[in-house]
């Protein structure tokens, strides 16, 4: 092994190596009535399995506390009535009071997140809010339920035995949100009621046999927050489909998650048809929500008619509320300034939105203005608070307002980034260009004058609306909604050094326009199988059949420190041709890749062989033939340039579905000759009969894993950035995320004989740098190596079976 390498350690006991993930956790409480009153009211047992609440005038059959074993999760659980209460019928019954009232007490000073538990496939609503009386939006219905189940939630839920047993895996829940605490064993009071809003109502207007089942409360303990925050900022601008018209009610099943306030990001939102037409234009102005830092949530929407909408949270919902959940994945604490108005548009004079550039002082539009202002406001409440801040980049869909303008809006909206990036002093902010419907441009002309806009930008992207349907012809739907935010974070995050062709950045269809690729038609994303080493997903195929097709994608960072360039091919038949490549230079100037155009490149040729290329000259792989219908992976690396500006490229190739590295891990072909990764373009590729995947540039090794994937963490190996007790430089050997409490499973074992002990690890995947060892120690003080024996499988560490102690420790070298 080559220096100069890092060492980490991880301590083991001599029963074995058990690497345990500490995600934050909830602690189950039981409602029960120790801890719930209803409302002040007293209660008398009833019949041995059956508690019934009852106030001054005798029993009102509203709750009852159950305690049953069968009935449901095996513990006490209170449950309303069947909506027909023996005074009225029935009709009318809200149930909007009394309320239950469960106390929990919180064991340390801190800021707690709150769940409330009820059965998830309860007939009727429940509404839940902390310290006060629950109202109709505070209502969780059945089907928006965040499911809390123990076996696959996340974060883990830790449940009293007294709800673990007997459990019938449906239980519900629901995020109160958070609350903070001063004191150790300080109460706070959780208030719970049926809820059934009107849309539960039956035919002739009743809540026939509804039933609410509340269980009990979770509670988790949030980590403090220290000193200010960063805040990674992105800007949401346009009309109506940046403003969003995906409806809150929609957000259930599959898409309940969406529904719930997201604590660690924020939103500024300013919408002026708000402030416009609310009598009097101060209510819009006084709005806690409106024109500050929120939580994050379903509602920062004015959708028409924007004079009968009450005060934010609304009922509609934009992009960011699932672009969050992908940004915060990455960054610990997203932002938002969200400024929007629907049927605006870009090339009026004098309205809207017309850039300063466009035409004279007095023609500059109002909501230019607004949006400079409020990124300018939003900015200075940041600085204010303390925190710092990041603006990564700003997202445009506009543009149903000027279809007729197909011809001119091009170098409009070209006009209005290089305007809005002088007047907020920022020249290289990142500006994606959202596509509109496809249902709203049939014939694309549109589409194509914003996808030419997106290329003539500098530092542009677009993202592309395919396969999204709408409610009305115009505005995407619910799920659109949420699927179009999904690939906004997915672009906002940049274009990376990994390129793999999975949703929500990918959808399966042509590849042209997605996610910045230009291609032929033909070039498709297609869903792939598992196939030994290579995980199912999706890949590039060619459609069409022996042509070879061509598309490319440009800026694909970071480039200039690159020292590999890496993909996935699998090829259909022996004839396959499949190019992966650097593209350096237009030289046709046709603004489209040729693979004359390379720089490096990497693939299958139609000779049967592995290729190597730099600009014109060819290598292959000679005795090593590739095998039809097997998924390969290529890298070309290479080192820094000699005194002659030479560089020695070599190819390596791994059978991903056998498992195997061609040539025992040695390279395959190697050519020598000039490369400057800093002046490639962007990646070509070329293709047919076969797939392509997984396109990754990047410096080899720890440093540079760290440096593509995630520049914000410390260099340093020994930190543990996601506190899942894994050092980072573990998290790289083992192909993990150090942003996520990821850490696997290891199941290590000892056997014994009469005269020794055998301590056993099995082997794990590892980056190919990297090398895990063991050393011993019967004092935690001196370490000696440990020897082993190798089996395919594991390796084994025998000792005497008399010794009365031994410890481990397995530590990792990297070379870098």
């Amino acid at each position: 092994m080559s220096s100069p390498f890092y060492r980490s350690f991880l301590l083991l006991s001599i029963y074995g190596l058990s690497l345990i993930s500490l995600s934050a956790q909830f602690t189950y409480v039981d409602a029960t009535l120790e801890n719930s009153t209803l409302n002040g009211a007293t209660f008398t047992l009833s019949s041995p399995a059956n508690y019934t609440f009852n106030d001054s005038s005798g029993s009102d059959g509203l709750w009852s506390l159950r305690t049953s074993p069968s009935t449901f999760e095996g513990g006490t659980h209170f449950e309303s009535d069947p909506g027909r209460p023996p005074l009225n019928g029935g009709e009318n019954d809200f149930e909007t009071l009394p309320d239950i009232i469960t106390t929990l007490t919180l064991p340390t000073a801190g800021t707690y997140r709150i769940v409330v538990v009820f059965q998830s496939n309860s007939n009727r609503d429940i509404a839940a809010r902390i310290g006060s009386s629950p109202s109709a939006t505070d209502t969780f219905s059945n089907a928006n339920s965040l499911n809390l189940d123990q076996d696959i939630a996340s974060p883990d839920i830790i449940f009293d035995s007294s709800y673990t047993n007997g459990r019938t895996d449906n239980a519900g829940g629901a995020d109160l949100g958070t609350v903070t605490t001063t004191i150790d064993n300080e109460t706070i009071q959780i208030f719970i009621n049926g809820f059934a809003v009107t849309d539960d109502l039956d035919a002739n207007g009743r809540h026939d046999d509804e039933r609410t089942r509340y269980d009990g409360l979770a509670y988790q303990l949030l980590p403090p927050t220290t000193g200010p925050t960063h805040r990674d900022i992105f800007i949401i601008a346009g009309q109506s489909n940046a403003d969003g018209r995906g409806l809150n009610n929609d957000l259930t099943g599959n898409l309940a998650p969406f529904a719930a306030p997201q604590p660690n990001s924020i939103i500024y939102f300013s919408n002026p048809a708000y402030e416009e037409n609310t009598t009097p234009p101060s209510d819009a102005l006084n709005d806690p929500l409106y024109r500050t830092w929120s939580t994050l949530r379903p509602g920062f929407s004015i959708a028409p008619p924007a004079a009968n909408g009450g005060a934010l949270p609304r009922d509609t919902f934009g992009v960011e509320v699932s672009a969050a959940t992908v940004l915060s994945q990455t960054f610990p604490n997203p932002a938002f300034i969200k400024v929007t108005r629907g049927g605006t548009a870009l090339g009026r004079p004098s309205e809207d939105w017309y850039p300063p550039s466009a035409g004279t002082p007095s023609e500059v539009g109002p909501l230019y203005t607004e949006l400079l202002s409020s990124v300018e406001n939003a900015l200075q409440d940041l600085t204010d608070a303390g925190d710092t801040y990041t603006l990564h980049a700003a997202y445009w869909h506009q543009g149903e307002a000027d279809t007729n303008r197909s011809s001119s809006y091009s170098q409009l909206l070209q006009t209005f980034v290089s305007d809005l990036r002088r007047d907020l002093n920022k020249p290289n902010l990142r500006f994606i260009v959202g596509e509109l419907a496809p249902q709203r441009d049939v014939l694309g002309n549109f589409r194509a004058a914003q996808w030419d806009a997106s290329r003539a930008i500098r530092n542009g992207s677009f993202l592309s609306s395919t396969n999204l349907l709408t409610s009305d012809g115009t505005h995407f739907d619910s799920p659109s909604m949420i699927e179009f935010g999904l690939r906004l974070g997915e672009l906002f995050l940049g274009q990376g050094s990994l390129i793999d062709f999975e949703e929500p950045a990918y959808s399966t269809a042509e590849l042209d326009r997605q996610n910045d690729f230009e291609s032929e038609l033909g070039i498709t994303i297609t869903t792939t199988s598992n196939s030994g080493e290579y995980s199912a997903g999706q890949a590039l195929t060619d459609s069409l059949g022996t042509t070879p097709l061509t598309a490319f994608r440009e800026n694909v960072l970071p480039l200039a420190q690159a020292q590999a360039l890496q993909a996935e091919f699998f090829p259909t038949q022996p004839n396959s041709s499949l190019l992966v490549a650097g593209w350096q230079t237009d030289t046709n100037h046709n603004n489209l890749f040729d693979p004359s155009e390379t720089s490096l490149g990497l693939g299958l040729g139609n000779d049967g062989l592995f290729h190597l290329r730099v600009g014109s000259t060819l290598t292959t792989s000679g005795g090593f033939p590739y095998q039809s219908n097997t998924w390969y992976r290529l890298t070309a690396s290479w080192d820094t340039p000699d005194s002659s500006n030479l560089t020695q490229i070599s190819l390596f190739a791994r059978d991903l579905t056998n498992g195997i590295d061609l040539n025992g891990g040695a390279a395959i072909a190697s050519i020598t000759a000039p490369l400057n990764p800093s002046t490639w373009l962007g990646t070509g590729l070329q293709l047919a009969n076969g797939m392509i995947d997984s396109i990754g540039v990047e410096p080899p090794g720890f440093q540079g894993w760290l440096a593509n994937r995630f520049p914000t963490l410390s260099t340093e190996p020994n930190v543990d950035s996601d506190g899942d007790s894994l050092p980072n430089s573990f998290e790289y050997a083992l192909g993990l995320d150090p942003t996520l409490s990821d850490c696997p499973s290891i199941n290590s074992f000892l056997s014994f004989s009469n005269t020794q002990v055998t301590f056993s690890i099995p082997e794990i995947p590892r980056a190919e740098d990297t090398l895990i060892e063991l050393e011993s120690s019967d004092d935690l003080s001196t370490w000696t190596s440990a020897e082993a024996e190798q089996t395919d499988a594991s390796r084994d560490f025998a000792f005497p079976a008399n010794e009365q102690r031994r410890f481990f420790r397995q530590f990792l070298e990297i070379c870098d």
